[in-house]
């Protein structure tokens, strides 16, 4: 073997335990990862079964909302009570009002007329009505009676009760005399609801469900009666006391 040769063996051999050295670290960096690349691959396994499951539901629900968004479409939404029905094509709209010859629906008649008021033309000098604008006798002139249902414009009534007290022995306390009319249980020094007020109070709260801010403004535009949220909340209060016996009476009757 010449020198050439030799220094081609060495340079193989050089070769060859470098490689061999090589493969022998690879050999135990893949004993190391081994592990942790099987576990790397059990997740991806797992994650894949997952996505495949999720697919599935996403694509059932997609169906689903399709479905579901055509039945929409073919069902007619929902018209509230107060709007009328169109009328379809083709056909003509009933006419408004009642069929001719039908009694007609009017306001009944008040049972008593509380005042009567003539209401009289101007008068020409022979004593004739005449028209009002250009003073022109007028000609068949008929009577009417135009019946007019009005409200009573409401007004606070002050009313101050002179009353005598007394100590009585046979009871053991001071007595006080008091009007029918007159609230119970009212010694107080200034002026207080009167039972009407009480009692409209009471209406506008139990049975209209207003609050008692609003009741006091009914009170203060209506009436111009002043009084308080406050004082209306112990009023009531204090007249749900007064009628709790008739309360009673009333639940043992039904």
């Amino acid at each position: 073997m010449d020198a050439r040769e030799l220094k081609q063996y060495e340079r193989f051999k050089a070769e060859a335990q470098y490689h061999r050295g090589r493969c022998c670290d690879l050999e135990g960096e893949l004993r190391a990862t081994g592990p942790e690349l099987y576990r790397a691959y059990r997740k991806i396994d797992r994650l894949e079964n997952s996505n495949a499951s999720y697919k599935a539901a996403n694509l059932a629900l997609r169906q689903k909302l399709k479905d579901l968004t055509a039945q929409f479409k073919q069902k007619p939404k929902p018209v509230p009570a107060f709007v009328k029905a169109s009328v379809p094509a083709g056909e003509s709209r009933k006419k408004p009002g009642r069929r001719a010859g039908h009694v007609a629906a009017v306001r009944p008649m008040p049972r008593k007329i509380d005042m009567h008021q003539d209401v009289p033309f101007p008068i020409d000098p022979q004593g004739e009505p005449s028209c009002p604008h250009c003073n022109v006798r007028l000609a068949d002139v008929e009577h009417h009676r135009r019946i007019v249902e009005e409200l009573v414009p409401a007004e606070v009534k002050v009313t101050c009760y002179h009353t005598t007290s007394g100590y009585c022995p046979g009871c053991r306390t001071r007595v006080e005399s008091r009007a029918s009319e007159q609230p119970p249980a009212a010694n107080l020094p200034h002026a207080q609801p009167g039972l009407n007020a009480l009692a409209t109070a009471a209406v506008m709260r139990v049975c209209h469900r207003l609050p008692f801010r609003q009741i006091t403004r009914l009170f203060k535009d209506l009436p111009g009666l002043s009084i308080s949220p406050g004082a209306i909340v112990k009023q009531i209060q204090r007249l749900g006391h007064w009628l709790e016996g008739q309360y009673d009476r009333l639940k043992f009757a039904l």
